[in-house]
């Protein structure tokens, strides 16, 4: 593969630092340029721009959604990678609406980094892994990152957090449950918080007792 330029739009020196990091050693991917800010990285670019802009969320000023249109307004072959810390569904969905090619969580790691960058670069699509599970475990009615439909059953909770809330009612760790259901911890973790918001419980055992409330725990 020809070299990769990369252009990363991020307001803190920290995490552009780590991004540096991460990169170190790749010797197909190039950092052609940096930007603090949405309207920075639009002037920097309003001639040209590189193959791949790796584009954080949250930015001063304008938005990196808002950023993402207009700078593909400018630029329409460009490739654009969300980095953000915010994993919710709605965002990731509008994110892509507005022509990003993939959307990645900033606990992100070295591989799965240069992987995205090197297939957004190659035209392709990258969900994060944590993402992509969500996703795939919506129920049937939901469209992609939309609300979660009205429950057909007398519960809110999708087949893969059946699947979690089962298995801690059996009394199940988290990392047991990960390994059974072959996801990672940060995925279960994720699906556990998630139920709780959607029936407004505190803690697992408030969460078993309304799965045994709804009929869904026998």
């Amino acid at each position: 593969m020809s070299g990769i330029r990369l252009f990363i739009v991020e307001d803190h020196t920290l995490n552009y630092e780590g991004i540096l990091a991460l990169l170190q050693g790749c010797d197909d991917i190039e950092v052609a340029g940096h930007a603090r800010s949405g309207e920075q990285a639009l002037e920097q670019m309003k001639d040209h721009a590189p193959e791949v802009v790796l584009m954080d969320l949250k930015l001063p000023g304008i938005d990196g959604l808002e950023t993402t249109t207009r700078l593909l307004e400018m630029h329409p072959d460009t490739q654009v990678l969300m980095l953000s810390v915010d994993d919710d569904l709605h965002i990731v969905r509008e994110a892509i609406r507005r022509g990003a090619r993939g959307y990645l969580t900033k606990n992100v790691d070295r591989g799965e980094l240069v992987d995205a960058i090197r297939k957004v670069a190659a035209g392709k699509r990258h969900l994060a892994e944590e993402l992509l599970e969500r996703v795939l475990d919506q129920p049937e009615t939901a469209s992609f990152g939309g609300p979660s439909a009205s429950p057909t059953d007398n519960h809110p909770f999708t087949r893969r957090e059946l699947e979690v809330l089962s298995l801690m009612a059996a009394g199940k760790a988290n990392k047991q449950i990960a390994e059974t259901l072959y996801v990672s911890l940060h995925t279960v973790e994720t699906h556990i918080k998630n139920m709780y918001s959607k029936c407004e419980a505190t803690n697992k055992v408030e969460l078993i007792l309304y799965g045994q409330k709804t009929g869904v725990l026998k």
